[in-house]
């Protein structure tokens, strides 16, 4: 993702260097975000679909059987990302490319997805322009984005990697990754943003999203996120190794070995043309 900000191979703010991770933690989750924006995208046969912030391909792994006879192109600024989506879907086709600038004509897509994207590009308005601009008349834009955190396990982390890294240090990583988050994380901001950018008829709802899983999966998940890979690159390999093992007991300490919790995931439809 980071869709708009470049990002060397091992730099912590990019997912170049964990994409394998990436797919094996996140992606079933993502996928499941990208079925919700499915369900309401309701593509059509021979539609031709570009997926913004492809990442490794949860929009086309998402789409099924429906795959058969969909023209899919999916673009990312992750190359490795986008080369495990290609080994999941063989047929999407991956385009190393930036959403503020898509290399593409005018009018090239029918739908253009964006699953929990929006809050990484670093300028949304160029992006939606040009999501505006890649579309037929009539065209869609489906796009979703994860509502407001508020389980007790979100803060737990948070404020123990605040109190290892800074609290300022670690809210700066997030807003780098993530500078939108706050303002998507809201149905009425997405829905006046989309209409400011020339898109009618925007539809909004919002689905709970339910993650269960183990206190080491959700651990090794918190690791994977942008503060997470700020505090490993902050704090070095070894003291990196005594925070984890410190959070891991106070986590199995408070919580125990089962994690379940609900995140909202707001999906918007917008038409143009």
């Amino acid at each position: 993702m980071l869709l708009g900000i470049r990002r060397s191979m091992g730099d912590w703010r990019g997912y170049d260097s964990v994409a394998d991770d990436y797919d094996r933690l996140w992606g079933p989750r993502f996928e499941t975000a990208a079925g919700h924006l499915l369900e309401l995208a309701a593509p059509t046969p021979r539609s031709r679909l570009l997926d913004v912030g492809a990442g490794t391909g949860a929009v086309a792994s998402a789409l099924g059987d429906r795959q058969d006879g969909l023209a899919i192109v999916g673009c990312d600024l992750s190359r490795p990302m986008l080369e495990k989506g290609r080994r999941r879907v063989p047929n999407l086709r991956g385009v190393v490319a930036d959403a503020t600038s898509l290399p593409f004509r005018d009018g090239s897509f029918d739908l253009l997805t964006a699953n929990c994207v929006l809050s990484h590009v670093s300028d949304f308005r160029q992006a939606l322009a040009e999501s505006l601009r890649v579309l037929g008349r009539p065209g869609r834009l489906a796009v979703s984005s994860w509502g407001p955190a508020s389980d007790p396990y979100n803060a737990a982390w948070e404020e123990m990697l605040a109190t290892a890294v800074g609290e300022d240090a670690a809210t700066r990583a997030t807003e780098v990754v993530t500078p939108w988050a706050s303002r998507f994380s809201k149905p009425d901001s997405l829905r006046r943003d989309l209409l400011e950018a020339g898109f009618t008829h925007v539809r909004t709802e919002t689905i709970e999203i339910w993650i269960r899983c183990r206190l080491n999966e959700y651990l090794a998940e918190r690791k994977l996120g942008a503060a997470g890979r700020f505090g490993r690159e902050a704090l070095g390999g070894s003291q990196w190794l005594t925070f984890v093992e410190r959070a891991e007991g106070q986590f199995r300490q408070r919580f125990g070995d089962r994690i379940a919790y609900g995140r909202p995931l707001i999906v918007a439809i917008a038409a143009v043309g």
